[in-house]
């Protein structure tokens, strides 16, 4: 067996709404990648009701076009309809402002091929425009996946259709954290969640301001909230240990400073400071090798250290909502 699937057994599935800014560039580098590994494979573009051109321009970029028909489309509702589109035993999801890189169907392939136990594998990103924002810039740092198995993928990531249907594919009634629900029922199937250590692609935050930057990150702590309550009591919690993190860690920092500062005075303060920031110079040291530049690791700790507070916010909001609706 040289790893290689058939010709015609790949279908990629790109999603997208408005999406006319970065679609051209996605579809061109999916056809390359296709093209490089020698798949004539199948390329499906759903749209989730964009008012541009979006959907023009993947006709002309020789896509099969699903529109979605729905009032609330969301990233869960456009893969279940590409996949339940395929006939395929292979689908790689894309989302439109992402381009892959040429070589990465050819690898993925060949390495989901080798064990029959992988449902989903998935490569590193990479910004594809740090010098668009300063926020831009630093979220990227975030994509980092050190390769092996892995609790779950992204957004991006190629699947096996058999194990897609053995769960029935996304939940669709999720806004946020699809991605982990769909992981985690994979995983409790027996299936594996691999990450490669190749680069997959690169991607467009596309973050302009702090408010998207702010919405992002709220978007998250909801997110981590909505699938750590939902797998709380299961023997394998999803985003519990974060649930827990994201809504104690200010509070509890708070208190103690509180604390502190009354026992101690400013001496006490002081000394907190001081513990403080040794370990935020332990983890400058410890992302040198990641992030080379200091200037970059220096900003993307105040963002690691800042993200605590749209975290928690995140996570009240789903608790408040979930309390609200009985």
């Amino acid at each position: 067996m040289d790893g290689r699937i058939a010709a015609g057994d790949l279908t990629v599935v790109v999603i997208g709404l408005n999406a006319a800014a970065t679609l051209e560039a996605c579809l061109r580098s999916v056809h390359r990648a296709v093209e490089r590994a020698g798949l004539p494979a199948r390329v499906l573009y759903v749209d989730g009701g964009s008012r541009d051109a979006s959907v023009a321009i993947a006709r002309r970029e020789s896509a099969e076009v699903i529109e979605l028909r729905t009032d609330r489309p969301t990233a869960a509702k456009g893969r279940n309809a590409g996949w339940r589109a395929a006939s395929t035993p292979l689908v790689q999801f894309v989302d439109s402002d992402t381009v892959l890189e040429p070589d990465w169907l050819e690898r993925a392939t060949r390495a989901i091929q080798a064990d029959d136990r992988i449902a989903c594998l998935f490569g590193q990103l990479r910004e594809a425009n740090p010098s668009g924002s300063l926020f831009n810039e630093v979220c990227g740092c975030d994509w980092y996946v050190p390769p092996g198995d892995w609790r779950m993928c992204g957004g991006n990531a190629l699947f096996r259709l058999g194990a897609l249907r053995d769960i029935g594919g996304s939940d669709e009634q999720l806004a946020a954290g699809e991605e982990a629900d769909l992981c985690w029922r994979l995983r409790q199937r027996g299936w594996r969640i691999v990450c490669d250590a190749a680069v997959m692609g690169h991607h467009d935050l596309g973050m302009t301001g702090f408010r998207a930057y702010w919405r992002r990150a709220v978007r998250s702590g909801y997110a981590y909230a909505q699938i750590g309550l939902r797998f709380a009591r299961t023997t394998d919690p999803m985003w519990l240990r974060e649930l827990v993190r994201n809504l104690t860690f200010l509070p509890a920092a708070l208190l103690l400073a509180v604390a502190v500062g009354l026992a101690f005075g400013a001496t006490g303060l002081a000394v907190l400071a001081a513990l403080a920031a040794a370990r935020l110079a332990w983890k400058f040291g410890a992302l040198r090798r990641r992030i080379p530049s200091a200037r970059l690791r220096t900003l993307y700790l105040a963002h690691l250290s800042f993200l605590r507070l749209p975290l928690f916010v995140g996570a009240v909001q789903y608790l408040a909502r979930r309390r609200a609706a009985g």
